[in-house]
């Protein structure tokens, strides 16, 4: 059953500004996946000659302009010619602010199709594998909301992947899901060895909402209180759960006549 987050608990993460500020620390800072991981074997094997370089954009500026509800469809489509894969898939997760337009749901539909010839321009040899289609996936199954079985069972395939980023990229998809079964998978990744899956996973539970994720990271912040995954989580409690709640004020004492 897809969890419903109460919308006081996550205040923070409801809206543009939140989603910048959470998945900044847990997806900016990615160490780079190898090309071999990002890039199909034939495609770096081929003789053909190189391409012309492309138009050169400020991948940071379009995202934020995304991000901020400023950006038009041409926005869109520019920044997702980005060929670095950490920044095309916070570019990716941030195009659910943009899910009001229908340009962007064709545009989003047709790179889950992989339709190239009718979006040539995009960035294909990223957007086609993970973790960009981890992204794409988890930003789908937010915005269909219904019959998404096909975006969630895609993240969920790359739960045990090699390469680190990608299972980042799903901790915070499942995070995003608030599915009450991913909830082991988003404990133990917080409580792994990966320091950088694990900062993804505190991430996700920050995401989720409601009592079950918040009790997990109330009882890990417990068990690595004094480090920097004890403060991570300190303060994703803080932000997202609004935990611990505040001391209820005195009760004010009357005054007496003078």
């Amino acid at each position: 059953m897809k969890h419903s987050p109460p919308f006081a608990g996550l205040a923070l993460i409801a809206g543009a500004v939140a989603l910048v500020s959470i998945l900044a620390n847990a997806l900016e800072q990615a160490p780079p996946p190898r090309a071999a991981d990002v890039v199909p074997a034939v495609a770096q094997q081929s003789a053909a000659p190189a391409a012309a370089p492309g138009p050169q954009y400020d991948y940071t500026r379009l995202r934020q302009k995304i991000t901020y509800g400023r950006a038009t469809l041409a926005d869109a489509r520019r920044a997702l010619t980005d060929p670095d894969p950490v920044s095309l898939s916070n570019t990716i997760h941030a195009l659910y602010t943009m899910r009001q337009h229908r340009g962007v749901i064709h545009l989003l539909d047709g790179m889950w199709a992989i339709d190239e010839a009718k979006f040539p321009e995009l960035a294909w040899q990223q957007i086609a594998r993970p973790p960009a289609r981890i992204a794409l996936a988890s930003t789908l199954n937010r915005i269909r909301i219904v019959r998404t079985e096909t975006y969630i069972d895609y993240v969920r395939a790359h739960k045990d992947d090699a390469h680190e980023f990608n299972r980042a990229q799903v901790a915070v998809a499942l995070g995003f899901n608030a599915h009450l079964d991913d909830l082991p998978y988003l404990e133990a990744m917080s409580d792994g060895d990966n320091h950088y899956v694990a900062q993804s996973a505190i991430t996700g539970l920050s995401l989720f909402g409601g009592k079950q994720a918040r009790n997990i990271l109330i009882k890990l912040a417990d068990k690595y209180r004094g480090t920097s995954r004890g403060d991570l989580m300190t303060e994703m409690l803080r932000q997202a759960y609004r935990w611990p709640p505040p001391k209820p004020l005195p009760p004010a004492t009357e005054k007496g006549p003078r």
